[in-house]
């Protein structure tokens, strides 16, 4: 917990912004659920959401090859979900 005057700098800087830029301090304020969703998903875990979903169904299919092919895609990519991929 910050400490009593921080707080109070705090709401003065945001009545400060509520009165200089009323539409920025509400657009701010506003969390929608897609925002939301962009902030905590990543690409790579929705692909693995897929590949799994994709997985499920060929498993349900019976095509044995497709359905561990996804499986290991899913698994790779929940994985390396903490590694950083840096282009050259």
């Amino acid at each position: 917990m910050l400490p009593r005057d921080e707080r109070r700098r705090l709401r003065e800087i945001e009545q400060q912004l509520v009165d200089e830029d009323p539409r920025l301090a509400r657009r701010l304020s506003q969390t929608s659920t897609l925002g939301y969703l962009r902030a905590r998903v990543s690409v790579r875990m929705a692909v693995a959401a897929c590949a799994g979903v994709l997985a499920i169904t060929c498993l349900f299919l019976n095509e044995g090859a497709a359905a561990l092919t996804s499986a290991a895609l899913t698994g790779l990519l929940l994985i390396s979900r903490t590694w950083r991929i840096e282009l050259l």
